[in-house]
């Protein structure tokens, strides 16, 4: 399956018109459809695609997991406690672990493909989407 943003666009412009943008899936759906657009017009690096994808599924589970949201929980811890609750499956917690190892290497100056940067911006697209 090749990377289509036109169409995960207007996908999610059609959810997020149907289904609004104030609940904690909405909100980050929003920041992802501003990656997502931001990455296809060149305007985003992929670093900066994955600084976003991490934050809005950071700040998902926050919301759904009832933490403060100026809590300075991590990633890691938050993905611990999703998956106790059931909220995420252990193989979703792994795969957000790649893309904050990813997000990692990228800020140590090591630019990450732009293949494993479409993969995390649709894999945190899908995961929010089935809670949605």
């Amino acid at each position: 399956m090749s990377f289509d943003p036109q169409k995960i666009f207007g996908n999610l412009a059609e959810k997020e018109r149907l289904k609004g943008h104030h609940s904690p899936e909405g909100r980050a759906i929003r920041i992802m459809s501003r990656a997502l657009n931001g990455w296809s017009s060149g305007i985003l690096s992929g670093w900066g695609v994955l600084v976003l994808c991490e934050q809005a599924v950071e700040d998902w589970l926050k919301a759904r997991l009832n933490i403060a949201a100026w809590s300075m929980r991590g990633l890691t811890s938050l993905t611990a406690t999703g998956v106790e609750r059931k909220l995420i499956t252990r193989l979703e917690a792994v795969r957000l672990q790649r893309i904050h190892k990813a997000r990692s290497r990228a800020r140590q100056g090591r630019s990450p493909a732009a293949r494993d940067v479409e993969a995390a911006l649709e894999f945190c697209i899908r995961l929010i989407e089935k809670h949605w």
